[in-house]
C-alpha cells in the first residue's frame, strides 16, 4: 500500500470516536434551545450515535464480501456527511436524533471496514504502528475541530453541526487515492463458523467499558462545567481537545511503551486514567479540568490500539472480521450506555453533580489496576513477542 493510501485510509479514524464526540459544545446550547427537553435526552445528541452503529456494525462484513470495500466507504461517507450536517437544519429535537441515527448507521459502515482493512494490509510491529497512528489521528484531528466547535459553539449550535462539512474532503481522498478492495474471496471452509476464544470476549468487554469512561467527558462535560461555574460555551471544545491531545500522544508512544513496560502498561494505564477522573472530581477551575481530561485521553490513547493489538494477537485470521465487529459493538454499546450510567450513579449517590461519577470511576480504575497485578506477575511474557504481534 502507497503512502497515499496509507494517509487516505489512516483519515478515515476521524470518523469514529470523533464523529460521535463533535457534538459535544452544542449540548448547552441545545439545553438552553429546548428547555422542556430532559438533560439525558440532550446528552443523546452526543452518545445516540452510538447505538445506531451496531446494526450497520455486523453488516459490513457481508458487504464487505459482495462488494468493493472502496465502494462500502463512500456509501457510509455520504451518509456521515447528511447526519452530521443535518441537524443544523432542523427545528425539532427529535428529527436532531434521528440525523444523529442516521451517523451512527454510517460509522457502522466505515469503522469496521477500514479496521479489517489495517489488520489484512499490515502485520506484525507495522499493524502496531497502523493502530497507533490511527488512535493518534483520530486524537489530534478531534484536538483541532473541538477548538474550532468550542469558538463556533459561541455562536449557536446550529453553526457546530456545519463543521460536519469536513467530510467532504474525506470523500475527496478516498476517491482518488485508496485502491478498490475488491470483496473479501470466500476461502475453502469459509462457510465453516469460527470459534472465537474466550479470552477475546474478555477484551472486547474491557474495550467497552473503558471507552465507556472516556466517553464521560464529551458526553457531560459542557453540562458539568456550567454546573459548577467553570469556564464558558468554548470552555467545553477546548478541554475536549485537551483530552484528544492526549489520545493523540498516547496513540504515538503506543509501540515504544510496550517495549518498554509489557503487560504492566494496562495497570500503568488504568492508574493514569484513575488519576484524572479524580482530578476532575475535585477541580474549581479550567486548568485541573484540563489536566485531568489530557490524562484520562493519554490513557485512552493507549488503551485503545491495546485493545485492537490484543484481538488481532488471539482471534483467528478467519474470524477477524468478526472479531473487529464485536470489540466495536462493545465500544459503541458501552458509549451509548453512559449517560445512563452516570443517572444512574447520581441517583445511587442522591446528586445531580457529575463530581460523584467520575470519583467512582477513579476509584473503580484504581481497583482494577489492583486487580491486574497478580495477572502481569503470573502471565509475563517477553515484551518482544508483544511487540511482534
Amino acid at each position: 500500500m502507497n503512502r497515499s493510501a496509507k494517509i487516505s485510509l489512516l483519515s478515515l479514524a476521524i470518523t469514529t470516536t470523533f464523529g460521535t464526540m463533535m457534538a459535544a459544545p452544542a449540548v448547552k446550547p441545545l439545553a438552553v434551545a429546548f428547555p422542556d427537553t430532559s438533560a439525558l435526552l440532550v446528552s443523546w445528541v452526543v452518545t445516540l450515535s452510538s447505538l445506531f452503529i451496531l446494526p450497520t456494525l455486523f453488516i459490513a462484513g457481508r458487504l464487505g464480501r459482495r462488494f468493493p470495500r472502496k465502494n462500502i466507504l463512500l456509501a457510509g461517507l455520504l451518509l456521515y456527511t447528511f447526519g452530521g450536517v443535518g441537524p443544523a437544519f432542523m427545528h425539532s429535537f427529535t428529527m436532531i436524533l434521528a440525523c444523529r441515527a442516521i451517523l451512527g448507521l454510517s460509522i457502522g459502515l466505515i469503522s469496521p471496514t477500514f479496521n479489517t482493512l489495517i489488520a489484512e494490509s499490515f502485520q506484525g510491529e507495522a499493524r502496531l504502528r497502523m493502530n497507533g497512528l490511527q488512535t493518534s489521528i483520530n486524537g489530534i484531528g478531534g484536538a483541532i475541530f473541538l477548538c474550532i466547535g468550542g469558538i463556533i459553539a459561541s455562536m449557536g449550535w446550529r453553526e457546530v453541526f456545519l463543521t460536519y462539512f469536513y467530510a467532504i474532503g474525506l470523500i475527496v481522498l478516498t476517491l482518488l487515492f485508496l485502491p478498490k478492495f475488491p470483496p473479501v474471496p470466500r476461502e475453502p471452509g469459509a462457510g465453516v463458523t469460527v470459534r472465537l476464544p474466550k479470552f477475546f470476549y474478555a477484551v472486547a468487554i474491557a474495550g467497552g467499558i473503558h471507552a465507556m469512561l472516556f466517553s464521560l467527558i464529551p458526553a457531560n462535560l459542557s453540562l458539568f462545567l456550567a454546573g459548577n461555574g467553570i469556564g464558558n460555551v468554548a470552555s467545553t471544545g477546548y478541554l475536549t481537545a485537551f483530552a484528544l491531545i492526549g489520545v493523540c500522544i498516547g496513540g504515538l508512544a503506543i509501540s515504544r511503551l510496550i517495549g518498554a513496560f509489557g503487560k504492566r502498561l494496562v495497570p500503568l494505564d488504568l492508574i493514569v486514567m484513575a488519576g484524572g477522573f479524580l482530578l476532575v472530581s475535585q477541580a474549581h477551575a479550567v486548568w485541573t479540568v484540563a489536566a485531568g481530561v489530557f490524562l484520562i485521553g493519554l490513557a485512552e490513547g493507549m488503551l485503545f490500539p491495546l485493545s485492537f493489538m490484543k484481538t488481532a494477537e488471539v482471534v483467528p485470521r478467519g474470524g477477524l472480521p468478526t472479531g473487529i465487529s464485536l470489540l466495536l459493538a462493545s465500544v459503541y454499546a458501552c458509549q451509548f450506555l453512559s449517560p445512563l450510567f452516570v443517572r444512574g450513579v447520581e441517583a445511587l449517590l442522591g446528586t445531580e453533580s457529575a463530581r460523584g461519577v467520575f470519583l467512582l470511576a477513579a476509584l473503580g480504575l484504581t481497583a482494577a489496576a489492583i486487580a491486574f497485578v497478580p495477572f502481569v506477575r503470573n502471565r509475563r511474557q517477553p515484551a518482544e513477542r508483544m511487540v511482534q504481534l
